[in-house]
């Protein structure tokens, strides 16, 4: 039996709203379609009342509601419920019953019932239908928000497999996701990097980096940010990447999506051309060219601390000697030993330069010019207990700095220095050993 209410505008915004009613008492059916036609629905009721009409009329139409008696002839609403469920409706399920006890009413509720009308108050149900049909488009609009988002995600993961970058996804300091190249740079399983936090993976040298990249993108409100910076490997090894750092939302909250590649070759690479460039091939040392930015380091560093720095100048005796009478070989190897020594008496804030030739450069930080000398003179110390042939010696000088000059200015006076040390004396300052060493084979 098909009745149809007036066909009035309805609070639930659809434009019709197909109900199932499954009542046994006709007048009982009758009562309800009452009360829905005073309300502001526009429905059409189908009325069963037997287990067969019930489930058949399930299986040929869709209903947007059903309405149940929960005392039915030979059975009850909640065996209804059950036929409902396993057709697969999710439509609100409301029993329209007389009285039956809150416990009952409580666990029909409890297994899915959506609400419930007594019929001694069937004024109640519009109010009841209208709320049910609300919170069931809420769920479906969340269930379709939620199988979009899913679908979007899975695109996102199916990409992010597909690219050469290691991509990691981070709400806060917790990992939402890792693909498999990330897995490869940080040595880390999926599994690990949800369960070890991201500052865990930042080396601490770089720590500083990225909070100063992650507020510099907040202040200027710029989507994305690229640094270059140092992580720690699942082994412990220091590796450099080029990171991106970007918005995301997962799970319908925001996130930051960090692309890394592994530029750990690079800037080995660029580190070996910087020392290269910088550096004495010979004995390892600096060169010329590092000693001035030191020197120019140094006076900014006396000019905000007034604390002393100081130049020495040493030249090692008889190189040419050593040369002529022992070949160029030894003579690389005499600048190599001399270099070892000066690296031996060195603190770790002590600049040792190689000028070119027999010239040996340091600068002293935080030294006066005693100090220099005391220095210069463990050198030569140090010189004299070396047994290895030739026997090598020194010439030294030392200039302090004290406030104002340049590099040319304060090395000049160091020179100096050491050109008097070797002045007083033609041949104090050449080992004899060279002076009448056997002359090498031709």
């Amino acid at each position: 039996m098909v009745e149809m209410a007036p066909a009035t505008p309805n609070m639930t915004g659809k434009k019709n709203i197909r109900i199932l009613h499954l009542e046994d008492i006709a007048n009982d059916a009758a009562l309800c379609l009452l009360e829905l036609r005073r309300s502001q629905f526009e429905v059409t009721v189908d009325v069963v009342q037997t287990a067969e009409e019930f489930s058949s009329r399930l299986s040929s139409g869709r209903f947007d509601l059903v309405l149940a008696d929960y005392k039915l002839q030979g059975w009850n609403g909640m065996q209804a419920f059950e036929i409902f469920r396993k057709l697969g409706y999710k439509a609100p399920f409301i029993l329209v019953t007389g009285a039956i006890g809150e416990e009952k009413v409580a666990e029909c509720m409890r297994q899915g019932v959506s609400d419930f009308v007594f019929k001694h108050h069937l004024g109640r149900l519009p109010m009841v239908i209208s709320r049910a049909l609300g919170e069931q488009q809420l769920r479906e609009g969340h269930e379709d928000s939620a199988a979009a988002l899913r679908e979007s995600e899975q695109r996102f993961r199916a990409l992010a497999e597909s690219v050469a970058s290691g991509i990691l996804v981070y709400q806060g300091v917790d990992c939402q996701y890792a693909n498999r190249k990330a897995e490869e740079i940080t040595g880390y399983t999926r599994e690990q990097l949800a369960l070890v936090s991201s500052w865990e993976i930042i080396h601490p040298d770089s720590r500083d980096l990225l909070i100063e990249g992650c507020l510099a993108r907040l202040q200027n409100d710029e989507p994305v940010t690229q640094f270059e910076l140092k992580i720690l490997t699942r082994e412990g090894e220091a590796r450099w990447v080029d990171m991106t750092l970007g918005k995301i939302e997962i799970s319908g909250k925001p996130g930051g999506l960090f692309t890394i590649n592994d530029i750990t070759e690079r800037k080995q690479a660029e580190a070996e051309i910087l020392h290269m460039a910088a550096n004495d091939p010979l004995t390892g040392v600096a060169n010329g060219r590092y000693l001035v930015d030191a020197y120019n380091a140094e006076a900014k560093r006396h000019g905000r601390t007034g604390r002393p720095f100081s130049l020495l100048v040493f030249d090692l005796d008889g190189l040419k000697l050593i040369n002529d009478n022992y070949g160029h070989l030894v003579g690389s190897r005499a600048l190599c030993r001399f270099a070892n020594v000066l690296r031996s008496q060195c603190r770790n804030i002590d600049i040792i330069a190689r000028q070119g030739g027999d010239e040996f450069t340091i600068i002293l930080p935080e030294t006066a010019i005693g100090g220099a000398y005391t220095f210069g003179k463990r050198i030569c110390q140090r010189l004299s207990e070396d047994h290895q042939h030739p026997h090598l010696t020194v010439s030294f000088g030392a200039a302090v700095y004290e406030g104002s000059g340049s590099f040319e200015e304060l090395f000049a006076s160091a020179d100096n220095a050491m050109y008097a040390m070797k002045s007083q004396s033609p041949h104090a300052r050449v080992p004899s050993s060279l002076l009448y060493a056997e002359p090498r084979q031709a």
